[in-house]
């Protein structure tokens, strides 16, 4: 098994050179119409990042205008809990459409002829295939690609990390449902212990993945998110979240991976939404109810691992400007279950 000392170190460096060399680009026609006239649906758009001599930049244009596409991207403290707002318009790019309406989504469908990472179909112009791994590393159980997320939140580096099979230099992406194994679980707690100032998570469906491809991302991230600064109570030989708005259960970075393996397989079994989040000195998992995916506290979108964690993706000015503190926490509690009420249920079982 190959380890490296300090993956996101490798990462980064892949990634400024990418950002550099004009790799961080991809084409695709826009999802619905931007509410401020910048494109239209169908329009074809070339989004990505670039290099200006002062650092690192969004980069985006409307082909069929030929105009350039100018969002500002801000970040906001909000509250005493220090939650982070940042509104990102580019992010309303975002291929896989807009949300239906308050409450459980649709299902995404699990054939390869329909997965959004078009991983048998080098001639979309996301597939996957079309894009060089900014890293490949061999774990224990799989060996796993890095490629750039085409529409990242985090500019200094927002990664997806995807199970591949390698020929020689070549790699094959097999069509895996949005589910993990043990072994897969085993892979993502040794790339983490391999990570630092980053944060690595996996959302599973209903519970932020857009597509329906085993894969989990990573983002470069410095500062500890709301989520890393709370307590921690112990409950029949668990750790658990205490007095933070979203319920998790929790591990020690370097702790039991056999421990978090089983309490994914639990969930996985249950067929509880979760996202499993690595981050700072602990490993977060944090049951979901299916129920309430998107919330009326903010309908645009669904809340994945960085909300829960603390950090608030907007795609509207709106949204960004007005959220308070009481918001972002009645949204955290309605989105997630009880660690405690699991755990008894496990213990009945």
């Amino acid at each position: 098994m190959a380890r490296a000392p300090n993956l996101i170190d490798d990462l980064s460096k892949a990634w400024q050179k990418a950002v550099a060399s004009g790799r961080i680009a991809s084409e695709f026609d826009a999802p619905f119409d931007d509410l401020d006239g910048r494109w239209s649906k169908g329009d074809r758009v070339r989004f990505g990042l670039i290099w200006t001599g002062a650092g690192i930049e969004y980069d985006a244009h409307n082909l069929r205008s030929g105009e350039q596409i100018n969002v500002p991207v801000d970040e906001r403290t909000v509250g005493k809990r220090g939650f982070v707002c940042q509104f990102n318009g580019y992010r309303a790019l975002k291929p896989g459409g807009i949300p239906q309406q308050v409450g459980r989504q649709p299902d995404i469908s699990p054939a390869p002829a329909d997965c959004r990472f078009h991983c048998q179909d080098p001639t979309e112009s996301l597939s996957l295939l079309r894009r060089e791994p900014l890293l490949r590393v061999r774990l224990r159980h799989a060996a796993w690609n890095a490629y750039f997320n085409a529409i990242p939140f985090e500019k200094e580096g927002h990664f997806l990390w995807v199970p591949a099979v390698l020929d020689g230099a070549t790699s094959g992406l097999p069509h895996l449902p949005q589910v993990l194994t043990r072994e897969l679980v085993e892979d993502l707690v040794l790339l983490f212990q391999q990570s630092t100032n980053t944060v690595l998570f996996f959302n599973s469906l209903h519970a932020g993945a857009s597509v329906n491809h085993v894969h989990a991302q990573a983002v470069v991230h410095r500062q500890p998110l709301p989520i890393e600064r709370a307590r921690t109570v112990e409950y029949k030989a668990h750790a658990l979240l205490d007095g933070y708005p979203a319920h998790a259960i929790t591990f020690a970075r370097d702790g039991d991976i056999d421990a978090v393996a089983g309490a994914v397989e639990r969930l996985q079994l249950d067929d509880i939404p979760f996202n499993l989040m690595f981050a700072g000195e602990r490993i977060f998992l944090v049951p979901r109810t299916a129920e309430h995916e998107i919330v009326s506290e903010f309908p645009s979108g669904v809340l994945a691992t960085m909300e829960i964690a603390g950090k608030i993706i907007a795609v509207d000015r709106r949204t960004y400007e007005n959220v308070e503190e009481s918001q972002i926490e009645s949204a955290l509690r309605k989105v997630t279950i009880r660690a405690e009420q699991l755990i008894d249920a496990w213990e009945r079982s």
